[in-house]
């Protein structure tokens, strides 16, 4: 037995529903994700448990274990350096619970691997795992153009009322994320950077990684000049053959419409998702 089997039975820590047989049942079925839901790491795992140890450990000194309470208090208790440390060691002190003792109760990252890994002997579906995340990041990509296209939708009636872009009420926006190289001009749709592996072969492939990358042809600087002086050209050709209004209302549109994210900040999508 280890340090998880000895508190699961010390404080005789139970299933969380009815789903799961048993604490082991429900720490393998959420690390590998075959309950359906999508999987979770050793941190979150972690915490969930100790969290339930901790409440345990709460209940029998009579101090309350409402979650809000508990989640801020478990957080002290396992940060050495939060300021609020010792205000909560001489409150726990009053409970007859001791912080440090509390810490040294709880299990680490570690323990929960060896647990899963060595106790329970467990495996991940790797490639199940994968597609789980590639759904994630997919939904996250498609919510973050929604998100940018609807912004972009909220403002062009006032475009068109105040005659800055005439008719841009009446405009649809296509949105495209763009990953851009910080030493050159190569900059990709996120979608084809995935697909290949890379954002630029010259600047922002990984020098351990001797496998050629999936898209054979480099991306240099000239390569990308060439395709954006060939877009220039239809765009110069399109604009010449439309009216001025429409012209200027086109150009609006893509100013508008097109979103590009910097590879120096691969969160923003995460950003732009939390802001709802």
């Amino acid at each position: 037995m280890c340090k998880v089997d000895d508190l699961i039975a010390e404080y005789g820590l139970t299933a969380p529903g009815s789903d799961y047989d048993s604490v082991d049942d429900y720490l393998a079925k959420r690390w590998t994700g075959t309950d359906g839901r999508t999987s979770e790491g050793y941190k979150k795992l972690t915490d969930w448990f100790n969290k339930r140890v901790l409440k345990s450990i709460y209940e029998k000194h009579g101090r309350s274990t409402v979650s809000i309470h508990l989640d801020r208090e478990y957080d002290v208790i396992i940060n050495e350096d939060n300021i609020q440390r010792a205000e909560l060691a001489a409150d726990l002190e009053g409970d007859g619970m001791d912080i440090d003792e509390l810490k040294k109760t709880l299990i680490s990252h570690g323990t929960i691997r060896n647990h899963l890994k060595n106790c329970l002997e467990v495996e991940k579906d790797t490639q199940s795992t994968t597609n789980s995340t590639t759904t994630t990041r997919e939904k996250a990509i498609t919510s973050a153009k929604r998100m940018a296209a609807s912004k972009t939708e909220n403002i062009l009636p006032e475009l068109a009322k105040d005659g800055v872009v005439p008719f841009a009420d009446q405009a649809t926006v296509d949105v495209e994320i763009r990953l851009q190289c910080p030493k050159c001009d190569t900059r990709v749709p996120i979608e084809d950077a995935i697909n290949r592996g890379y954002v630029c072969n010259d600047h922002m492939t990984d020098p351990n990684n001797t496998d050629p990358p999936n898209n054979p042809t480099p991306d240099s600087p000239e390569n990308t000049e060439s395709d954006e002086d060939d877009s220039h050209h239809q765009s110069d050709t399109t604009m010449n053959s439309m009216p001025s209004s429409q012209s200027s209302l086109l150009l609006s549109l893509l100013a508008l419409g097109v979103t590009s994210f910097s590879s120096q900040s691969p969160m923003l999508i995460d950003s732009m998702l939390n802001t709802t």
